[in-house]
């Protein structure tokens, strides 16, 4: 069963407009709020009521959170009900369930996604492929390094997803990435054209396509524009 705290990992902005009502200090019923919710299923909307006659009762100062509270089960609870059926028993022949009944959802989350508290640049370093020229003491190699190790936590994590598809290393090291990491030249030349592109990705190979770029101030505005862009393979 899942509650108003756990909306926010599936649907953030109904989370934030819940939170909203609840600390709305005007007349809520002028908002003309009523005990209904609208689902969007395939382009086609239809009005539930969330109890009995609720197109008729209007949500209003003190009814409020008995409103958030009935939106939030039913978003939860009810909407996604078949789908999360569907999944806990697929999940469930792979996985007994009294082994994952010994988690909570944090501790599952650490368990299947790593963590995101920190990323080890030296292990990931320690466990990348090259490819297309490059090799471990090629000094944009080295100067990637650098650049890596001095970025924030947000931008390395940005980075991994860049790169990986996903902002947590796995759980036990980069070594259990598959497949490995590899970084592979990008541009056969290292001319002013082929200088002026940007790092690019293929995430379902965990490859980070990177030119041959002159200096270490140039690498790092052109991989922070990269991995800031919200793009991958198709940026270039």
């Amino acid at each position: 069963y899942n509650y108003l705290n756990d909306l926010p990992s599936l649907d953030p902005e109904l989370y934030r407009h819940l939170i909203f009502l609840k600390h709305y200090k005007e007349d809520i019923s002028g908002l003309e709020l009523y005990f209904v919710i609208v689902n969007n299923e395939y382009g086609e909307q239809t009005e539930e009521e969330l109890l009995p006659g609720g197109k008729n009762i209007r949500v209003t100062n003190e009814n409020v959170i008995t409103f958030i509270h009935l939106v939030s089960n039913h978003r939860l609870n009810f909407q996604i009900r078949q789908q999360s059926t569907h999944f806990l028993r697929g999940f469930q022949q792979l996985m007994r369930k009294e082994w994952i009944d010994m988690f909570n959802e944090h501790e599952l989350q650490l368990l299947i996604s790593g963590s995101l508290d920190s990323l080890d640049v030296d292990d990931l370093r320690q466990n990348t492929n090259y490819a297309g020229g490059y090799d471990g003491e090629h000094y944009v190699i080295d100067m990637f390094w650098e650049v890596l190790k001095s970025f924030s936590l947000e931008n390395q994590k940005k980075f991994l997803k860049f790169v990986t598809g996903c902002s947590r290393g796995p759980l036990l090291g980069f070594k259990y990435l598959e497949p490995l990491f590899c970084i592979q030249r990008a541009a056969g030349s290292a001319s002013e054209e082929a200088l002026d592109r940007l790092p690019t990705s293929a995430t379902c190979m965990n490859l980070l396509k990177l030119p041959p770029y002159g200096s270490k101030e140039q690498l790092e505005t052109k991989l922070l524009y990269a991995i800031n862009a919200d793009a991958g393979f198709d940026l270039s």
